[in-house]
């Protein structure tokens, strides 16, 4: 499975946004190619959270979605107006179910009516229209929904996979033993971090103790030995540097082996966890919604990250999309982020979008790949950020005050030459500008003009 599109109807920020994430063959949708990495850029606020959210919603299902958010308070812009979300579904040929007895189906769109705090009137009087007067999820329903119900959304069927990561991604803090059970997830609980900042990723430890437990039963468990060969490759590939599992303690903990020391998952960095929360998080689910891949890395489906570069170095920031890339080359990406070092990592073949609000309406550009392959000091002075200037307010302006000075040409007090003086050292000290001529000096003047004029 993967998503095609989704609208956004008098949803928070959003009036009416359609944002199609596929390449479209002469608009046709059977024909078309999905990005299967997008990146969501914006400052804060412009709704890069609710689309992830929103996206959420709609691949959980109707009951689950109202699990994770039973009252959508806030979500409608204009509370005397119904609120919308649509998405278009992509079915996959290992995603269970074919619609229609003559033709198989690919394209499946599902929508919910979210309601405020105003009373307003949903449906029709012929399907039984009814009256809402607080803030509700009510799926509108078609012959589609219902065969989604019954093959994408219920639980225990294969394929159909999407999960969601929030941004406070994390392994629980506490020192426990854990119990060695790993009982079916209910589809809801794919998308809780993302409604819930205080839920942690418990289900890479609970499932390691669990393979642990079943090797130590019986050695020859086949089964448990690939489900634990297929999770630590994957877990190990998303590490940086020689990092790898060491196994399971008598007490239930588990253990890593970190430049030849057994460091316990409570003892590692924050950067460490969070990509081993996420990682054997989505390892334990694939390997619920495959069971019969022998390498369920290797299947389809979607995955929702939001604030991706949260506690990443600037090193892993580079590396992260292409990890993931690599180890899920199938799996559909949507990744809300503010580091370009991320962007960029995501290659020239992703789909970038960056939400800005401009006079009073978000509006959405697809930013070129053009505009990440530079080094971040001009990608963050791109299109795709839009800062004005990368310096430090302070720096910023030292800078300004020392080229107002220069421009007087000499004709300075004494009180603006001393500190046209103490400016002068700072600039030298500094070097704002490196290898480059400082902008508007007569060298950065030449440089344009050769530019300009030569082939």
């Amino acid at each position: 499975m993967w998503v095609a599109s989704i609208t956004l109807e008098n949803i928070k920020c959003f009036q009416r946004q359609e944002i199609s994430f596929v390449r479209s063959h002469k608009n046709r949708l059977d024909r078309a190619q999905p990005y299967y990495w997008i990146t969501l850029l914006g400052e804060n606020g412009v709704g890069k959270s609710t689309i992830l959210q929103a996206l959420a919603l709609l691949l959980a299902g109707p009951e689950a979605a109202k699990e994770l958010l039973p009252r959508p308070t806030g979500w409608v812009r204009d509370p005397t107006l119904l609120g919308k979300l649509t998405a278009t579904l992509h079915k996959e040929d290992v995603d269970t179910g074919i619609y229609g007895e003559d033709k198989r189906r690919q394209n499946f769109s599902l929508s919910y009516i979210v309601t405020g705090s105003t009373a307003v009137e949903v449906g029709t009087a012929k399907d039984n229209q009814q009256t809402y007067t607080e803030p509700a999820l009510v799926e509108e329903p078609t012959k589609v929904l219902s065969w989604l119900r019954a093959n994408a959304f219920a639980s225990g069927n294969h394929g159909w996979f999407a999960v969601g990561y929030g941004a406070f991604r994390r392994l629980t803090r506490l020192s426990q033993v854990i119990i060695p059970s790993l009982e079916q997830p209910k589809r809801s609980s794919n998308f809780f971090t993302q409604f819930n900042e205080d839920s942690s990723l418990s289900s890479f430890e609970r499932w390691m103790v669990y393979l642990d437990y079943r090797l130590a039963k019986d050695s020859d468990d086949l089964e448990a030995q690939r489900m634990k060969k297929v999770g630590e490759e994957a877990i190990v590939k998303l590490l940086p540097g020689d990092v790898r599992i060491a196994g399971v303690t008598r007490e239930g903990m588990i253990e890593f082996l970190v430049d030849n020391q057994k460091v316990p998952t409570i003892s590692l960095s924050d950067g460490f966890r969070s990509v081993i929360a996420l990682a054997g998080d989505l390892i334990w689910r694939l390997l619920q919604a495959f069971p019969d891949l022998d390498d369920p890395t290797i299947a389809s489906g979607v995955v929702l990250i939001d604030e991706l570069d949260i506690h990443l170095h600037p090193s892993w920031q580079q590396e992260i999309a292409g990890w993931l890339r690599q180890v899920f080359p199938h799996l559909q990406f949507f990744v809300a982020t503010h580091s370009p070092l991320v962007a960029a990592g995501a290659g020239e073949d992703a789909l970038t979008l960056r939400l800005e609000v401009k006079d009073s309406r978000l509006q959405i550009m697809e930013i070129s790949y053009s505009d990440l392959a530079a080094d971040v000091d001009r990608t963050l002075k791109s299109p795709a950020f839009g800062l004005p200037s990368t310096y430090s307010p302070h720096t910023e302006k030292k800078i300004q005050r020392y080229h107002q000075l220069k421009r007087k040409n000499g004709d300075l007090a004494d009180e603006e030459m001393q500190e046209y003086v103490q400016l002068q050292l700072f600039m030298k000290e500094v070097q704002p500008f490196g290898d480059r001529p400082a902008p508007d000096s007569l060298e950065a003047r030449i440089d344009a003009l050769l530019e300009e004029r030569l082939p």
